[in-house]
């Protein structure tokens, strides 16, 4: 029972990274029809901006948090508006924008290989605790930390999407994008809040993952599984984001930890073509007409 709770706490966080990722997919979707493929290398900006505040200037944690945010949103709304916003405004196909997409992110890997090297880094800080002892159970405290930062920004985010005026503006545009900009909401300001807001996901996702394991410029690789997340939720659904991220983090855990590691993205994959056979809109998907 102890192994199985460890597990499930394991998955969970792992599921709170996969969601923070999968809602940065969902959001950027349901606005503009379109994957956004450069996300992992806006994770792994963050998670860099992180490893030089804590690594190479001495900052505290809470400092390097901030840098993490400010260069993951700057590398999000720089993207948008040197790559997609021109593409955008020549009415450019979802098919163009994924392919720009996919461009940014290999451009973003590269260059960081370039600059930085390919090697894996560890992030050289100690937190006051590194295990929480529940009985015979064990916890890592990265991991509590990283699945209670992921649920409060998840929730913080729901409110803004639910409560507040540009919450209201996001969600109209997600149902027409034109109309909204007909009946007076800047659509340029609510792409640019959209970017900004994945690009928050991002970072904090990065931030964490950095901590968990390392930091190096492939490490954006790891959003793919948050993809499958989404796909599973159904892309353009928050709630379906959320859902398909803590399934897939619990799922993968699980399978690594009684069966094995090697299973794990085995197991991923399977799921992702089984969901696309038989639910492509997935759990909270609904169907979508092209965008002319």
């Amino acid at each position: 029972m102890a192994r199985f709770i460890q597990q499930l706490i394991t998955g969970l966080s792992i599921g709170g990274i996969y969601a923070l990722l999968a809602v940065g997919y969902a959001l950027i979707y349901s606005i503009f029809d379109f994957t956004n493929f450069a996300f992992g290398s806006i994770m792994m900006m963050g998670s860099f901006g992180c490893l030089f505040a804590i690594n190479y200037f001495g900052l505290p944690v809470w400092v390097a948090l901030l840098c993490v945010l400010v260069f993951a949103v700057a590398t999000s709304l720089i993207a948008d508006q040197v790559a997609y916003k021109p593409m955008r405004n020549k009415g450019s196909s979802r098919l163009t924008l994924m392919i720009a997409a996919m461009g940014v992110d290999t451009f973003l890997i590269n260059i960081m290989t370039e600059f930085f090297g390919g090697n894996i880094r560890q992030i050289r800080y100690k937190w006051p605790v590194s295990i929480i002892r529940l009985g015979s159970v064990k916890i890592g405290f990265i991991d509590i930390l990283a699945l209670a930062s992921a649920l409060i920004i998840l929730l913080i985010l729901w409110y803004f999407l639910q409560k507040t005026i540009y919450g209201v503006a996001i969600r109209a545009s997600a149902t027409d994008m034109r109309t909204s900009g007909l009946m007076g909401i800047n659509t340029n300001t609510i792409a640019g809040l959209v970017f900004a807001i994945s690009g928050i996901c991002a970072g904090i996702a990065g931030f964490f993952y950095g901590f968990k394991y390392a930091v190096y410029p492939a490490m954006g690789a790891v959003a793919t599984k948050a993809f499958i997340a989404s796909v599973i939720g159904g892309l353009g659904s928050l709630e379906g984001a959320v859902a398909g991220g803590l399934i897939l983090g619990i799922m993968e855990t699980m399978i690594a930890g009684y069966l094995s590691s090697t299973y794990r993205d085995l197991f991923s994959y399977t799921i992702l073509i089984i969901v696309l056979l038989f639910m492509p809109n997935g759990i909270f998907g609904k169907n979508r007409s092209e965008k002319s």
